[in-house]
């Protein structure tokens, strides 16, 4: 029970989906005091959010779900662009493994089974406290906190008190609205159904095996294979319905028909949206925050929209701690905005650019555009990686924008204990800042890169087993994919921060050194 003015706590948050569980969850393991606050009592029941990726698998194998998501989700299939004729236009899939990051790069997966998992994460950590059936009426801010007035499920109100505030709660956000914070505008908006289904086991094997895009003119259609009988269907509407904000079963069906009839399967959900494109202008106020659709909201055409929000909790969680435990100043909080912005506004760029390919509903500029992509591949189309489509990072704290900077490192399957089992990376490993080297270091280099690693609490790793005898920690890689990784980049180090992504690299064993003290310098340690 929330009680009037109780002592502050280092972060509210302000919304319990997907977004606010992550966020919460990454901060109370971290040890940090966390209220959260949910209006609604209850998980929504129904499918919304419907891919997931490998940076955010990564996310919750960190939080410690990723094991009891598995009867729940199911890897992404090919996905092949159906041009006007009914022949591929576009091919995408995940390619071979061994996979980077170990998970695969794509899945579908049942939001309401995520979010209870996530739920019941957040509800062991002795640090969160959890606020079901509580609105957050009011929120202000002094100099040393962020105030939130709370109307509790009895209509009584509270007063909280909080270091910092985030708010986690939707595309409408009473957070962002409060805090006049405003979105931008990335021009697109187009009103389309989305329909779940749940289908009769023994009518599976007649539709289709691949996610497909019907970029048909007449009316563009998207079809994506969920987990067990779930399959889904997202239908661009016409200038007739566009309005409608129900469509009733009789057409839902009638759009249904070249693949299932009322007997076959069952409607699960069935909603209208229009899919815009927006981004924040600002992505903080002083001791207030955004995350997630708050912030940013995209097309479904890549199937990033989720996957966006917890990118933006694994990339706020180590800077909250950061600065709230006073490792790092306050103005750490700001890279986050200088990163997350541009990032997203570059996935967009890239859905936007998705969906011009399968909305176009003129029929000559269709077979032009289908022409167009088939000569780009050289006449016959090639597949390419789903993954290669996603952005790195490219402003705020890496060392220069230059690849391999601003990506995602890889986690290789492995063990250290030369005894072990091999398993992945990060579940051998410390959160925290990690300088990974590629050849065994002499006792120069050792001795060099002592104060500023102790300075960035990092831990020294190496892939060559006679690092061992110098005391540094060794991987032995089950799979090859870290060496493979420095070839590729040519470097000898990597410096890689504790949301996994690269920091930068060092070319030279000479440079390793002043590669980790520029980093401490950015970071105000130095």
């Amino acid at each position: 029970m929330l009680q009037q003015n109780p002592e502050p706590v280092d972060v509210a948050v302000i919304g319990f989906g997907p977004v606010g569980a992550t966020l919460a969850a990454l901060l109370g393991q971290r040890g940090l005091r966390v209220a959260v606050f949910d209006k609604s009592k209850q998980i929504y029941p129904l499918p919304r959010a419907f891919a997931l990726d490998h940076e955010a698998l990564r996310v919750f194998q960190e939080i410690g779900i990723a094991g009891t998501l598995a009867p729940h989700m199911t890897p992404y299939r090919p996905t092949i662009y159906q041009g006007c004729d009914g022949e591929p236009i576009q091919h995408f899939d995940m390619g071979p493994s061994p996979y980077p990051l170990a998970w695969a790069p794509s899945y579908t997966f049942n939001q309401p089974a995520l979010e209870a998992s996530l739920r019941e994460a957040v509800g062991q950590l002795p640090t969160v406290s959890v606020h079901l059936g509580h609105e957050v009426l009011q929120l202000g801010q002094s100099p040393h906190h962020a105030l939130l007035g709370v109307r509790r499920p009895d209509g009584t109100e509270a007063q909280l008190r909080a270091r910092y505030a985030v708010g986690c709660d939707g595309g409408t956000s009473p957070t962002r609205k409060q805090m006049g914070l405003t979105l931008r505008s990335l021009d697109f908006d187009e009103p389309w159904i989305v329909i779940d289904m749940h289908v009769d086991e023994d009518k599976l094997h007649r539709l289709p095996a691949t996610n497909v895009q019907y970029c048909h003119p007449a009316r563009p259609c998207t079809y994506v294979v969920g987990p067990g009988t779930h399959r889904r269907w997202e239908f661009l509407l016409l200038a007739d319905e566009a309005e409608q904000r129900e469509m009733p079963p009789e057409s839902i069906w009638k759009l249904l028909a070249p693949w299932l009839t009322p007997a076959d399967a069952r409607i699960w959900r069935a909603a209208t949206y229009r899919f815009h494109a927006v981004v924040a202008e600002q992505w903080r106020n002083a001791r207030v925050l955004l995350a997630g659709d708050s912030a940013h909201q995209m097309p479904p055409f890549l199937a990033q929209g989720m996957c966006q929000g917890l990118r933006d909790a694994v990339n706020l969680a180590w800077k909250l701690q950061w600065v709230l435990e006073e490792r790092a100043p306050e103005n750490l909080l700001d890279s986050y905005g200088d990163e997350r912005g541009p990032q997203v506004e570059d996935v967009t760029a890239t859905v936007k650019r998705l969906g011009q390919i399968i909305c176009e509903r003129d029929p000559v500029r269709a077979a032009e555009r289908d022409q167009r992509l088939r000569e780009q591949q050289g006449g016959q189309v090639r597949m390419q990686l789903r993954q290669s489509l996603l952005p790195g990072v490219h402003h705020g704290l890496i060392d220069c924008d230059e690849l391999p900077a601003g990506t995602p490192f890889p986690q290789p399957m492995g063990s250290i204990d030369p005894d072990a089992a091999p398993r992945m990376m990060d579940d051998l490993l410390p959160r925290g800042f990690l300088l990974v080297l590629r050849h065994a270091p002499d006792a120069g280099t050792l001795r060099a890169l002592r104060n500023p690693v102790a300075a960035l609490g990092a831990q020294v790793l190496c892939i060559d087993a006679a690092a061992a005898a110098h005391g540094v920690a060794v991987l032995a890689e089950a799979d090859g994919i870290l060496a493979a990784w420095f070839d590729r980049h040519r470097c000898e180090a990597a410096l890689v921060r504790p949301d996994h992504l690269v920091y930068g690299v060092a070319r030279t064993r000479a440079d390793i050194g002043e590669l980790v003290r520029r980093a401490g310098t950015r970071l105000g340690i130095g």
